[in-house]
């Protein structure tokens, strides 16, 4: 077996612009070369497939929703409601970054559970980029009605006097 390919191959992943990225139409497109060099099927192996960029949390406290938005502006990001969901939307308009140019561009949409009050729903942004949405659960209505005592100036009549008239009115 000889070096030289995997010298060439080398020096060819290192101006590849999507290396990294997990499987990309270019190495579809080489697959017959992948038989000859395993090299290619690195990013089937060496991605980091367990880090999550949207993490969900629907219990008993409510809904709550982290999404890693690092590449946005705070003013690029719109968090709304939509009937029963909660919808994020990202983006930026084409900008120079440094050999090329970049836009970027995300809708996420999640599904609310039942016993989540959409109109409470907040969401907040860390200095490091990460977007938390959260909506809290609904009140649970009580079948207990509290009954107001209401206060009189008058002083009712005691006992003694109630049983007074009665014997009077005898």
């Amino acid at each position: 077996m000889s070096v030289l390919p995997l010298i060439v191959n080398f020096s060819d992943d290192i101006f590849d612009p999507f290396w990294g990225f997990g499987v990309t139409p270019r190495d579809l497109w080489l697959s017959q070369r992948r038989q000859h060099e395993p090299r290619k099927h690195r990013c089937l192996w060496n991605c980091d497939h367990g880090t999550e960029v949207a993490k969900k949390n629907a219990e008993k406290e409510g809904f709550e929703m982290s999404l890693d938005v690092r590449h946005f502006k705070p003013e690029e990001i719109s968090v709304k409601t939509v009937d029963n969901h909660i919808v994020v939307e990202a983006k930026h308009e084409e900008r120079e970054d440094d050999n090329s140019f970049i836009s970027r561009h995300f809708v996420r949409r999640y599904a609310l559970p039942d016993n989540c009050n959409i109109q409470e729903a907040v969401s907040t942004i860390t200095a490091d980029g990460i977007l938390t949405v959260k909506a809290p659960p609904k009140a649970i209505e009580n079948k207990e009605k509290v009954i107001e005592i209401q206060r009189i100036e008058e002083k009712s009549p005691s006992q003694d006097e109630q049983k007074n008239k009665q014997n009077e009115a005898k």
